[in-house]
């Protein structure tokens, strides 16, 4: 049964019955309009499931936020209650996004996410859909213990990076093979991009590497890493982020070159629900590009 219906009628089951029409709150910031998109389709795929609230529909009550103002945030959450939600959905901001949660938790409203948020609480109304911080990075060491790698290389983008990779960190003991711990460097586009810390890698002769940055870099480092011969069959990467499968590897594919990544979707399965999507927005004349499930996340998850 679809995730956020299940969850409203647990949310109304001392209720004699359900209401006519149940409102769920959206909140989205103006560089959130595919997640908007993709929040409004989830609901009218709810409604066109009779099965799941046959007596009921769904009303998406969508509001416009600054990703740095959590005046206005509380502002717009106390209308949203005004009019009678049974929930809310985001924001995608953490600043924001902690003062949603706190006024959700004192009105007993639940709050729904699907970001990764290391400092989130996971209690009393809040939902996150996003996997724990500490389960991944567990799931991690796992990964690199089943893989048999005595000695590795972790490349990270920023401090968010360490955080999911802490566990990783400390699982590996003083007693045990040494490991190094690279920063990825901020211009991908200067002179020599990332070839000088890459060259610095391959000198020291290690053929393990953990790559946690952004998706929008995993193609540009992997490219470089094979301009300078880091992408053959005794090279082996590990790349934390969960949407690997959105980035083209064709290029690396003859090479010999061991990719691994988790992801938490399958992209053939929610195939339909995507060329949904794709059509519904073609008959208002828009177009979206779908090559990052993160424009997507918040469709697939609330439709799980």
């Amino acid at each position: 049964m679809n995730f956020l219906g299940t969850f409203l009628i647990i949310h109304f089951m001392y209720c004699h019955a359900l209401p006519d029409i149940i409102r769920i709150g959206g909140l989205f910031h103006s560089t959130d309009s595919k997640q908007e998109i993709a929040f409004r389709y989830a609901v009218e795929k709810i409604n066109g499931n009779r099965d799941i609230l046959p007596k009921s529909r769904l009303s998406a009550q969508i509001e416009q936020i600054s990703p740095q103002d959590s005046f206005h945030a509380s502002k717009r959450v106390c209308h949203l209650l005004k009019t009678g939600i049974a929930a809310i959905f985001g924001p995608q901001s953490a600043h924001t996004a902690s003062h949603v949660q706190s006024i959700c938790d004192t009105m007993e409203i639940p709050h729904l996410e699907t970001r990764w948020d290391f400092r989130l609480k996971r209690e009393g109304c809040l939902v996150n859909l996003y996997p724990h911080p500490t389960t991944l990075s567990k799931a991690y060491v796992d990964l690199v213990k089943a893989m048999g790698w005595k000695s590795f290389t972790i490349i990270y983008e920023n401090n968010e990076g360490l955080v999911r990779l802490q566990e990783l960190l400390k699982a590996h003991g003083p007693t045990e093979h040494p490991i190094t711990i690279k920063q990825l460097g901020e211009d991908s586009k200067a002179k020599h991009g990332y070839r000088p810390l890459l060259k610095q890698i391959k000198n020291s002769a290690e053929s393990h590497i953990v790559l946690d940055c952004s998706i929008d870099k995993i193609y540009t480092v992997l490219k470089q890493a094979q301009e300078i011969g880091m992408m053959t069959d005794y090279h082996s990467y590990f790349i934390t982020s969960l949407d690997l499968h959105a980035v083209d590897l064709s290029e690396f594919k003859h090479g010999g070159t061991n990719i691994t990544a988790f992801r938490i979707v399958n992209p053939e399965k929610t195939q339909n629900v995507v060329q949904d999507w794709i059509f519904g927005e073609q008959r208002y004349l828009r177009k979206l590009n779908m090559d990052q499930t993160e424009n997507n996340y918040t469709f697939i998850k609330v439709c799980i």
